[in-house]
Parts: structure tokens; sequence; C-alpha cells
């Protein structure tokens, strides 16, 4: 019987050690095997067709394990080391083109909504020729209000404002082209040593009591030095119109050109 219980005792710890042993090489191996899985959904999403152009984002360490945001206008406020600036121009609603250097925040692409393919894509501003904007709809709504608390009935509050739905069909430098949405992007423009900021929508409201010409917009951008230098002269044009008026002078000519 001692023998036997001797037996049983060894057999226990041998069949505990290899429990440990086979544990441990257990979470080994998923460990290995979730890296190679993830390498395969890789694989597999690069081999899969999607957007013509599509980015992964990469935010850069500063060496002590931290990411760090980083000024979108670079170290000196301005464009001098943004090497991904543009030259273009912003044309607004009114009609008003502003030629300046164009960018987004500073490690990020342009996110758009592709409506044909159900998908986002990411889209850096250097890659791009012209972007415009598509009126989807725009109108003056009427502000409307419970009638009562518990009560589903509503009532014209007799206020109203103005309202306009956007897409936007972006044009790349390879021939490219994608319709759709841009939810509250932004994009900078540099002109005459200042940095305006344009927030891209797919829906605008205006203020109780606006109407639609008091929600000017954004009614398309084109980059290019050809761009830049047209939108100069017409500014330049303008402003020896109104010589003797006080109005601004246009920013100088993209050089060679």
């Amino acid at each position: 019987m001692r023998i036997w219980a001797l037996a049983i005792a060894v057999l226990a710890l041998a069949a505990a050690a290899t429990l440990l042993e086979v544990g441990s090489q257990g979470l080994g191996a998923e460990g290995g095997q979730g890296g190679a899985g993830a390498g395969q959904a890789a694989a597999g999403g690069s081999g899969a067709k999607g957007p013509d152009i599509k980015f992964i984002e990469e935010e850069d360490d500063d060496g002590a394990g931290k990411n760090t945001p980083k000024n979108p206008f670079g170290a000196e406020g301005g464009v001098s080391d943004r090497k991904d600036a543009v030259p273009g121009y912003v044309e607004l609603s009114t009609g008003l083109k502003i030629p300046s250097r164009i960018f987004t925040t500073r490690g990020k692409r342009l996110k758009i909504y592709n409506l044909k393919r159900e998908t986002y894509e990411y889209v850096p501003v250097p890659a791009l020729t012209k972007m415009e904007a598509v009126v989807e709809w725009e109108r003056v709504d009427k502000e409307w209000r419970f009638k009562e608390a518990g009560n589903p009935e509503k009532v014209y509050t007799g206020r109203s404002y103005a309202a306009r739905q956007l897409a936007w069909k972006l044009i790349l430098r390879n021939g490219h082209e994608i319709m759709g949405h841009v939810l509250g992007q932004p994009l900078y423009a540099e002109h005459n040593g200042r940095v305006e900021r344009f927030i891209l929508h797919k829906r605008d409201k205006g203020p109780m009591g606006s109407e639609l010409k008091d929600l000017p917009y954004v009614k398309s951008v084109e980059f290019g030095a050809d761009a830049y230098n047209q939108a100069v002269d017409e500014l330049k044009a303008k402003a020896e119109a109104a010589a003797g008026k006080g109005g601004p002078s246009a920013p100088p000519r993209e050089p060679g050109k």
C-alpha cells in the first residue's frame, strides 16, 4: 500500500509539472498565434480590393514611449517647415478667392466617406488637385418645440434658421475622383502671414433668424502654383480697381511663374 501511495504521489507531481509546462507553452503559443493572425489579417486586408488611395495613420513617438501631439502650424506658427503645404486658393460661396498655402492638421489626412464604396478614405492634401462642394440641399428651417412636457405635439416657435447639407467631390492627381461626405475636417490656409481655418462640414446650421446668404461656405479649393497665381492676379486687379479706397494689397506670386 505504501508503494502504491508513493507511486500515485509521484504520478500526481509529474502530471502537475506537465500541466504547468503545457500551460506556459500555451500562453506563448497563443501570443504567437495572435501575432500570426494579425499578420494574416493585414495580409488579407492588403490583398483585398479597396480604395485606390488609402493611408494608415501613423503617430510619431517622442522617445519616451508616449505619443506627443504636434502643433498643426509647425514650430514657428507658420508653414515654413510644412513640406505638405500646397499653394492654391480657397474659394468661398461669396465669390472671394484666397490665394494661400493649404494644409491640414500635421500628421493627418482628409477623411472622407466615399458614398459609392461605402467606406472611409484618407487622402493627403498634396495628392489633390481640386475639391468641389456639392450642395445636396439648402433651406430655411422652422424651429419647433414640444407643446408641453409629455405631449408629443410640436408647435412652431415663430423663429427659423438657415441650414445646408454638402457633399464633396475630390479630384486627385492620378485622376481618381471621390464623392462623399467630409465630417468636420479642418483645412488651413496661410496667406499674408495669417492662418485661417476652415471646417469642412457635412451639414451646417446658422443662428436663429439667419438666411442662406448669411451662411457662407467653402465652395471649392484648387491646388497648384497656377491656381495660386490666378487668385493673386484677381486680387491684384480688384486692388487696383479699389485704389485710393484703402483696399488690401495682393500677396506675391509664386516664384518661377
